[in-house]
Formats: structure tokens, sequence, C-alpha cells
């Protein structure tokens, strides 16, 4: 996308000379009889991550947008946002270099200050039936009853992994951790790798103020947390700007650096959002009730090494997610999707009881997922403090 200067649009981007230079090469290739290995090259090119990611974020913006103020970014279209959500296999950790020197960002393990807005009164009443670019939103609930995922005692698993494993052991043989004898000995760590996910009343879903992004529903979470007695340090870097890609070798460099500042950290909460847009530009929320309030439904997201990479311990993390997931729906039948366990590894190698934490869709409102995000934070305080 042309960017522009002094008002005026840049007709001829530089990084457009490159491009031009290799189509006439290949051209030449095409015309001088190398057909067959013109096609190998760009099959090549095609099949190359990197190649494909650097495109699209050239081309339609999707994967590094930016700020025109404080509260409104840039418009990201429906387009956009499916272009970004449909490339989960590359936006995982790598052992490629990061795009962005993450040594160098903010890592603290500052007191927790509640901002003016965590206090702020819940009320699920009045959610509008378009989201802020115009597209209808209808709802559902999903437990996994009818789904056709295996599962046990309520909780259900949908494998995207391809691996096995033994639900009925796990759910009997729960794997414990308790906090910290001390507030002052942080023993959850919570971040957002995608901090930038918004919900229904931000254009395109994305915001960069920490007040109107998911970052907000850490600092809930984070407050109910501390309130039961549980050290927490909450990263509310928005990782995922000023570029999309690489953020979560972004986000492990700043997990590895709070780690050695704070050791006594036991858990990693990676809090998201979720987005279910279809290619119409249909939008989905997901929904619970709670005392007779609409809320945002929860998805544990569970990493794996079937990507390749290092993962030990990711059953056990399993085994902590499906436990506390048949916790939470004892109390509250509705509010956790069925457990999504993946190939990547999405970071949760850091620790055991690493997870991801979808909290509601882009077309759910802060509210709806403040309220999930509390009654989530309740029931992991009881598992921590072993009751």
């Amino acid at each position: 996308m042309a960017r522009k200067k002094n008002g005026k649009p840049n007709n001829f981007p530089l990084w457009s000379i490159p491009c031009l230079l290799m189509a006439g090469g290949l051209l030449a290739v095409d015309q001088l009889g190398g057909s067959e290995q013109l096609t190998a090259l760009l099959s090549n090119i095609a099949g190359n991550s990197d190649f494909v990611q650097a495109t699209l974020a050239s081309e339609v913006g999707a994967l590094g947008w930016e700020s025109v103020s404080t509260h409104t970014p840039n418009a990201v279209s429906v387009s956009d946002v499916i272009a970004a959500q449909a490339l989960p296999e590359e936006m995982t950790d790598t052992d490629a270099g990061c795009d962005t020197d993450a040594a160098n960002m903010l890592v603290s393990e500052s007191q927790f200050a509640p901002p003016a807005n965590v206090q702020k009164a819940v009320d699920t009443s009045n959610a509008p039936t378009t989201t802020a670019s115009g597209a209808a939103i209808k709802q559902l609930t999903i437990t996994g009853e009818s789904g056709g995922y295996p599962g046990k005692d309520g909780v259900y698993i949908q494998n995207a992994s391809g691996l096995s494993y033994d639900l009925s052991s796990m759910l009997a043989d729960p794997i414990q951790i308790t906090k910290n004898s001390s507030v002052d000995e942080p023993t959850v760590m919570i971040l957002h790798t995608h901090a930038s996910e918004a919900y229904v009343d931000q254009s395109g879903g994305r915001s960069e103020d920490p007040a109107h992004n998911v970052v907000y529903i850490g600092d809930v979470l984070t407050q109910v947390l501390e309130a039961q007695g549980i050290g927490v340090v909450h990263c509310r870097e928005i990782i995922d700007s000023p570029s999309y890609n690489q953020s979560y070798n972004r986000a492990m460099d700043i997990i590895e650096a709070q780690m050695k500042e704070t050791p006594s950290i036991k858990m990693v909460i990676d809090l998201h959002r979720d987005s279910m847009i279809t290619s119409s530009g249909m939008e989905y929320k997901v929904v619970s009730e709670i005392d007779g309030q609409t809320c945002a439904q929860l998805m544990f997201v569970m990493g794996t090494n079937a990507g390749g990479l290092t993962h030990p311990n990711w059953k056990s993390n399993l085994n902590f997610a499906v436990n506390l997931q048949k916790r939470i729906l004892a109390e509250y039948p509705t509010l956790m999707r069925p457990v999504n366990l993946r190939k990547q590894r999405f970071n949760e190698q850091a620790t055991t009881g690493s997870m991801i934490l979808e909290c509601g869709t882009s077309a759910n409102t802060m509210e709806e997922a403040e309220l999930a995000i509390r009654a989530f934070g309740k029931k992991l305080a009881e598992e921590l403090n072993g009751e």
C-alpha cells in the first residue's frame, strides 16, 4: 500500500522497483524457453511462507496496521481480517529470527494498579446487532455436545493435532498447580501475543488502545486473581504492532525475559479473542449466560509438538486445561467451548499450565468478554488456591 508524504500520494513506491525487475527477468526466462524452470521457481516462491506473509503485509496491510489516533485504528476490511485469520500455520512460533528486537520491549514486574474503567459495571443488555464496520452479527453457543467431538464429563476436545491422548486418565489424575505463598512472588503471567484484538465497538475488531482491546480483559483477569491472593505479572505491550508477522517469536522473547526476572511464575496465559467471519461478511459471536446476563464464551487453544517443534510438556498442559474446564463447567455449563488441540505449540512449552485463552470473538461486546473473564478468573483462583 503506497504511503502518503506531505498529503500527496506516492504513486511509485520504491519497493515496486525490485518487483518490476523480477517480473522482467521472469518474462525473459520464459521467452528463452525456460518455462519448466520458471514453473518450478514460481512454485518454490509460492510455497515460501515468509514470501507469502510479506506479500500480504505489503499488499493489504492486514498484518501490520497502524493507528491514526489513540482510539481509531485504520480501517481493516473484512477480507483483510479473513486473510490474517486464514494463516494460522504461518503465525506460530518458529526458530527464525524476530522482526522486532523484543529484548528491548518493556518487561515489567510493576505493582498492578487497575485502570479506572476496570471498575465499571457490566451491562450486556443492549448488545449491537451489527459490527462497527456494518457487518451483520449472529450469535451461537458451542458446547461440543452435538458436534461429534470426543469427550467425557462434559469436556470435549476438537483434535486438530493428529496426536492421541487419554482424556479419561487425565480427568482421573489431574495436574495440580498451586499459587505461591506470597503475592510478591507472582504465580501467573498474562500477556497478549495479538494484543490489538478488540471487540465489536472497534472498526475491524482492532485497536491499539489497551482500554479498547483484549489488554483490558487482561486487566480484569489480573484484578480478579490478585483479589484472591494470587500474584500476577501482566504484560500490556501491543506485541502485534507495528508488525503482526513474527508476533509469537516476540512474545516468547518477552516470556523468557520475564521468567528470568520473575522465576516464581508457574503458568503463562496468552489471552486473545477469536474471530468468526464468513466469506459473505457475516460475523458470529459466541455466547453463554451468567445470572441472566449474556456473556462471551471462552476457549482453550492447546499446543502440541505435532508441528515438529519441541514441546515435551504438552500432555501435562492439556491435563491442566481439561481439568480446569471441568471445574468451570460445573458452575457455568456453557461458558467453555470445546478445547482446541492444535499442531502448533504457541509458546506453551514455557511452563506446565501454559495456555492460549480465547475470550469471545470480534463480534462480542467488551462487556460480554468482561463478564466471562471474571467467571473464569474466579474458577482459576479456586484451582490455584487448592479449593
